[in-house]
């Protein structure tokens, strides 16, 4: 089977739950059809099925996969999920888009892969009635769902289950307003593996009634966004990819965030009350509506941001972040620039709250006025980093008296002059290191630089200047040591001057320890290497007479043959005397 519809309330497992006796699996779109379905189980709804248009089944949720001569934006076969409940609305006929099949479509060649969901809105065609959903309160999981509500809530996340929906997509509903495809109020850990949020597509008027993608009214519990998950704004006004209604947790890790594309106020990510967002090594981007920001920081809750990348949208205030009340912003290590169009700023910190930037850049964007950071009011900035103009937009601005604006760090202005800061009054603190201050001078290409004073640009490093010279406004002191210039060869460049050092013949003298006499004569008074020979060999005559005879007496002298009687033993001059018996004794004595 592939579209499964509830007939009873009753466990996920049960065969008597469902219409036909089949529990879904794999490729199947599920509808509550107006009863409440328990999960009582881990399921994996994951879809991979391919049909061709012509074979398309009614009801089922899919994804384009390839266009071939199939036209996909004709409501009459493809309409976007939901939509049916309402004025049934097209979709773009691309590659990725997702569509609730209406009938089997044209015998074309187009394709398109089946999507596993959960929905509780109305089929008429198909008899399936509007409402009911799925409940979650134990620890299961599900994995592979297209998740949308329609007249009520969807999916709801209770009691204290801890939970993990991998590689799935909720949507906001498409026609029924204070609807959310995931309702969760449990104390346990909603983690959204590689999750796509996106908020709806029916107008609302506030945060309560706006067709929210996923809602958190848990006070203790957590909501985690892991694995490259995306949380994005809706189509219409007040459509959020998420709300956090309450003072649970909130974290996202390594995905992305954007604001909504289209209405007004249709945020990636809100933060209503008093809880805690925590983002990390993620990218937050304001939408394509009106103040469709990335993040709304919407109270006294608090926001910390990590090795992230901050960026204005492409429409008119569509902010990265807002820090709308009296909440605290905390950014550390990430990159905050403005967006493209007029007063989308990167960060705007729009009334009394403390928005506080550490090793982090704020950069101005290419939209009027899209200023990487806005402090709006009369709230608290504190900026410790490089802030950079453009040629549209400063990359700070504080135009209010009351504000508290702190920086530290280079304040680079643009090139036809808008600078770094544009504020009534601002503080640098703490004093900035290695920073340096830009001011445009011809209003187009040119510029001065001015540095602070432990800024090693144009200064002489400290290896290069005479020890314990004190220079670049007292912040650096040489080390090198000059010799004097007598110490120095003659002509040689030292210091301001040349060597004066000369070497004589008397250096030389003194050095080897010679007199003052003329060298050659002393030289000439040391005997010849033969004349120490000859001396040596006199010295000791005795002893080498004594060694040839020593030579010649043991036959070894080739001009003397050594003879030997039982008497005697000769050899040249040399004879001794054999005496004794010759068994017990034998005396040699020379003659």
């Amino acid at each position: 089977m592939a579209v499964i519809k509830a007939q009873a309330s009753g466990n996920w497992s049960a065969t008597g739950t469902w219409s036909g006796g089949v529990v879904p699996t794999l490729n199947d779109t599920v509808y509550a059809n107006g009863f409440t379905v328990a999960l009582d189980q881990s399921i994996d709804l994951t879809g991979s099925t391919v049909d061709t248009s012509g074979s398309f089944i009614p009801g089922q949720i899919y994804m384009i996969v390839s266009l071939g001569t199939t036209n996909f934006a004709l409501t009459a076969n493809c309409i976007a999920p939901g939509t049916n409940a309402g004025t049934a609305v097209a979709i773009t006929s691309a590659v990725g888009q997702i569509f609730q099949a209406v009938n089997a479509g044209t015998a074309t060649t187009g394709t398109a892969r089946r999507m596993g969901a959960l929905l509780n809105y109305v089929n008429t065609p198909l008899t399936i009635a509007t409402g009911g959903g799925f409940t979650l309160s134990a620890n299961w999981n599900i994995t592979g769902a297209y998740i949308q509500a329609g007249s009520a809530n969807c999916l709801t996340v209770s009691a204290a289950a801890s939970s993990t929906l991998a590689g799935c997509r909720a949507t906001g509903s498409a026609v029924t307003l204070s609807t959310r495809a995931i309702a969760f109020s449990s104390s346990g850990t909603l983690t959204l593996n590689g999750i796509v949020a996106t908020g709806g597509r029916v107008t609302g008027t506030t945060t309560a009634n706006g067709a929210h993608a996923i809602e958190s009214t848990s006070a203790s519990g957590t909501v985690a966004f892991t694995n490259a998950s995306t949380v994005a704004g809706g189509s219409s006004s007040f459509a959020y990819g998420f709300n956090n209604n309450s003072t649970g947790t909130v974290t996202a890790t390594s995905g992305t965030v954007t604001g909504g594309s289209g209405g007004s106020s249709t945020f990636g990510l809100n933060n209503a009350s008093t809880g805690t967002v925590t983002v990390t090594s993620t990218t937050l981007t304001g939408g394509i509506g009106t103040t469709s920001y990335s993040l709304n920081n919407a109270s006294t809750g608090s926001v910390t941001i990590t090795s992230s990348t901050l960026t204005g949208g492409s429409q008119a205030q569509a902010n990265g972040l807002n820090n709308a009340s009296t909440g605290t912003v905390t950014v550390t290590s990430s990159t905050v620039t403005g967006g493209s169009n007029t007063n989308a700023s990167g960060i705007q910190n729009a009334s009394t709250g403390t928005v506080t930037i550490t090793s982090s850049t704020l950069t101005g964007g290419s939209g009027s006025s899209a200023y990487g950071l806005n402090n709006a009011s009369t709230g608290t900035v504190v900026s410790i980093g490089d802030i950079t103009a453009t040629n549209s937009a400063n990359g700070l601005a504080s135009d209010n008296t009351s504000a508290s604006v702190k920086v530290s760090g280079s304040l680079i202005g643009s090139a036809n002059g808008f600078p770094a800061v544009y504020a009534s009054k601002f503080l640098i603190d703490p004093t900035p290191t290695t920073a340096k201050f830009r001011q445009a001078k011809n209003g187009s290409t040119t510029y001065s630089d001015f540095f602070t004073a432990d800024n090693s640009l144009g200064q002489a490093a400290i290896t290069d200047v005479r020890f314990g010279t004190v220079y670049a406004s007292g912040a650096l002191t040489g080390v090198a040591y000059i010799p004097a210039a007598g110490s120095v060869a003659l002509g040689v460049p030292v210091d301001a001057t040349t060597g004066t050092a000369t070497l004589t013949a008397q250096n030389v003298r003194d050095a080897i320890g010679l007199a003052t006499a003329n060298l050659d004569t002393q030289l000439a008074a040391i005997p010849t290497a033969a004349g120490n020979a000859s001396a040596v060999r006199t010295e000791l005559a005795p002893e080498l007479t004594e060694i040839t005879e020593v030579h010649a007496i043991h036959g070894l002298d080739i001009a003397n043959a050594l003879t030997v009687t039982p008497t005697s033993r000769t050899s040249g001059a040399i004879t001794q005397a054999i005496t004794g018996d010759g068994t017990t004794n034998t005396v040699v004595t020379r003659v």
